[in-house]
């Protein structure tokens, strides 16, 4: 019975109005429950069965995910042919696969750096090009401080000794340094430089920045310095630029002598940015006291590699944005952007490559 007693009232609608809503309601539900499919998406990933199922899990039902199964070209071809959209991370896209990839609308880059991504080829065929601007900063600039901390603290060696035995702390007391009060040197300004800045105010660091304008546009971060300068008074440097033919060997022979003895290599952008043999030349004679790297030119890097042989190199595999934390944001930041492109929106412009925003990170 109704509300107001009358048995042909109920939820406060005559019985024939209430049987016209529910149909209603009905359909309203039915059509929201039906998950619109976007796809196919090609993900360039080389990625176990957990990690697929947490990609998937993270980018939405919505969209159709298609992993190649390993790297052989007519894997590959299989992947891409009938792709919507590509998303490439881990396995490169070359101007060949590319070619095969006839359906493509969009292909979006997992990360910022564009070195070694067909910009040229995908323009001339009218593909969207985009990546996940700014979703690394806060990874690669965790990892840039635990670099600093674990080459001036020794923390390989000492690791090394307790392992082998026994234990001698000599050689910490003598050349191990604190990062506290250091001054920094941060080449390359963008949003990784800036976050990795506001993780040294916590250690007084005494920061500096190279900027292409020459001004700092985080001036309570750091102050801007010429290179020059940056080379000669910082006691650590890293390097915080994207590879560019302006950049490459930004630090060479003639650069790292600039600097003054025992200062700190740090690299977690691109391995290029460095000139490697005069770094083992700068770290065998002590010009330069160890390094931190995250990156190299040939990735993965040969084991038999001369950096590796060194005890004052902490050598990483590129794992800067590896995190479980960084996994969620850049794929739901290219999920979305394909979702937004489906739907005929437009990207944020720091997001679009080439001709339609910014050319490089």
């Amino acid at each position: 019975m109704g509300a107001s007693g009358d048995p042909t009232d109920i939820g406060g609608l005559p019985r024939h109005c209430r049987t016209v809503a529910d149909r209603a309601f009905r359909h309203r539900a039915s059509a929201a429950n039906e998950t619109q499919v976007i796809g196919p998406v090609a993900v360039l990933h080389r990625a176990d069965g957990a990690l697929r199922r947490l990609i998937g899990e993270v980018a939405g039902p919505e969209l159709e995910l298609r992993f190649p199964a390993d790297t052989a070209p007519e894997t590959l071809t299989a992947t891409v042919k009938d792709a919507r959209y590509v998303v490439v991370h881990s396995v490169k896209l070359t101007e060949a696969l590319l070619a095969r990839a006839q359906r493509v609308e969009l292909i979006h880059r997992w990360g910022t750096g564009l070195d070694g991504f067909p910009i040229r080829a995908m323009q001339a065929r009218g593909i969207v090009a985009a990546r996940t601007f700014g979703t690394n900063a806060p990874s690669v600039a965790d990892l840039t401080l635990g670099l600093m901390l674990a080459v001036l603290r020794r923390v390989p060696q000492a690791q090394s000794e307790v392992r082998r035995g026994p234990v001698s702390k000599g050689a910490l007391w003598t050349d191990a340094r604190d990062l506290t009060g250091r001054r920094v040197a941060l080449v390359g300004f963008g949003r990784i430089g800036q976050a990795v800045a506001r993780r040294l105010r916590g250690f007084d660091c005494d920061v500096m920045c190279v900027t292409r304008s020459g001004v700092s546009p985080e001036p309570a971060l750091a102050r801007a310095v010429p290179l020059a300068e940056a080379l000669g008074t910082a006691e650590v440097l890293s390097l915080h630029v994207p590879l560019t033919a302006e950049t490459r060997h930004v630090l060479g022979r003639r650069e790292l002598g600039q600097m003054q003895r025992g200062a700190v290599v740090i690299n977690t952008a691109r391995g290029a940015l460095v000139d490697e043999t005069a770094l083992e030349q700068a770290l065998r004679t002590g010009q330069i006291a160890a390094a931190g790297l995250d990156v190299f030119v040939q990735e993965p890097v040969a084991t038999d590699h001369p950096l590796l042989a060194l005890p004052n190199v902490l050598a990483l595999p590129h794992i800067g944005g590896a995190t479980r934390d960084n996994l969620v944001r850049q794929v739901r930041h290219w999920a979305g952007n394909i979702g937004r492109h489906h739907r005929g929106e437009p990207l944020a412009v720091e997001d679009l490559v080439g001709q339609d925003g910014p050319g490089g990170p």
